[in-house]
C-alpha cells in the first residue's frame, strides 16, 4: 500500500474510531474558561504544527489522525451544530462523505505538497 493510501486509510480510521467511541460513550467535550473545546480544534492545530515540522519531521500517520479529528466535525462545523445530535444529522454525514471523498480524490496530491515542503 502506497503513502497516500495509507494516510487515506488512518484518516479513515480515525474518524470511524471517533464516531462509535462518541456514539457509545457520549461525552461532553472540556470547557476551559466558559470556552467548550471541540476535536476539530486539535486536529486542526495538530495540523498545523505538523505542517511547520514538515522540513525537519514527517509522519503521515500523526498527519492521518489530526486530519480525522478535523474532519470527523466538518459537517456540524459547517451546519453550525449545537449538540451530539446536530454531529450525527444525516446532513452531518453527507457532508463529512463529501469532505471523504475529496480527500480520497487529492490524497496523493496532498501528500506530494506533505513530502514537497
Amino acid at each position: 500500500m502506497n503513502l497516500p493510501d495509507k494516510y487515506f486509510l488512518f484518516t479513515v480510521l480515525t474518524i470511524l474510531i471517533i464516531r462509535i467511541t462518541l456514539y457509545i460513550y457520549p461525552k461532553p467535550s472540556p470547557t476551559i474558561k466558559k470556552f467548550r473545546t471541540h476535536h476539530w480544534m486539535f486536529g486542526l492545530l495538530f495540523t498545523i504544527i505538523l505542517l511547520a515540522l514538515s522540513p525537519i519531521y514527517k509522519n503521515i500517520y500523526l498527519l492521518a489522525i489530526s486530519t480525522g479529528l478535523f474532519l470527523d466535525e466538518i459537517g456540524f462545523i459547517l451546519i453550525r451544530g449545537k449538540n451530539h445530535k446536530d454531529n450525527y444529522s444525516p446532513k452531518s454525514f453527507m457532508i463529512l462523505i463529501f469532505f471523504l471523498l475529496i480527500l480520497f480524490l487529492l490524497r496523493e496530491k496532498i501528500m506530494d505538497f506533505y513530502y514537497y515542503l
